[in-house]
């Protein structure tokens, strides 16, 4: 099946050595180096990692999240603090193999901060510049903000978390569709109990959730609805 073991937030480097005792671990370090370097790669999906105190620090994840630090008051590290998550270094890992490839899928369920929230301006203009479409698929629930429904009703989050999640889809083809470079954001809500949002998600999918066209123009880029 081609399946490794391995650290998606560190670079694909060459191991030279077989450790003694460990030929299969070494073997394996080999297989996921090679294709991290090496191997197309179109598709990335998954529930990464929330983490807001990162442990990944290498220096090729930092390089790539520069990207996501342009602007200068997200250069100082009080203020780019929440762009170290780990969920945001993985959007960022997948965006970059995409990019790199040249097409592809990325498919995410992650904390659904990045959406609006200011300090992530610069990760959504580097995204709407790699995607030529882009899902937003708000599923809420966020406890830590007392989230609920429209309609005053509880609203409860898929997972057994506070945080508050979101599926992104973003489509890249190789010929880009977008004249003016920027991928369109199609966005859905969807509130209410767990069971409800369980149901919505199996019976539905992208052309029939109700997704409204809400493609940015200028800053701040939000992937909500203003």
């Amino acid at each position: 099946l081609g399946v490794y073991l391995t650290n998606s937030l560190e670079e694909g480097e060459r191991v030279e050595q077989t450790l003694p005792f460990a030929r299969w671990l070494s073997e394996e370090a080999k297989g996921a180096n090679t294709i991290k370097r090496d191997t197309p790669i179109m598709c990335v999906i998954g529930n990464p990692p929330y983490s807001g105190h990162s442990s990944n620090k290498g220096a090729w994840i930092e390089s790539l999240m520069a990207d996501y630090k342009v602007s200068p008051e997200l250069k100082r590290p009080a203020q780019a603090k929440w762009l170290s998550d780990d969920y945001v270094k993985f959007i960022r890992f997948a965006q970059h193999m995409i990019d790199k490839n040249g097409e592809g899928v990325l498919g995410f369920i992650t904390n659904h901060s990045y959406l609006d929230n200011a300090t992530f301006v610069d990760m959504r203009r580097s995204l709407l510049r790699t995607f030529d479409a882009i899902y937003i698929i708000d599923l809420h629930g966020n406890a830590t903000k007392n989230e609920e429904s429209p309609d005053g009703q509880p609203d409860t989050n898929v997972f057994d978390i506070r945080q508050g999640v979101a599926i992104i889809i973003g489509i890249r083809k190789r010929h880009r569709q977008n004249a003016n470079g920027i991928a369109s954001v199609r966005h859905v809500d969807i509130w209410g109990a767990r069971a409800t949002k369980y149901e919505r998600l199996w019976s539905s999918n992208l052309i029939d959730a109700g997704l409204a066209d809400i493609t940015p123009s200028e800053i701040p880029w939000n992937f909500k609805p203003i």
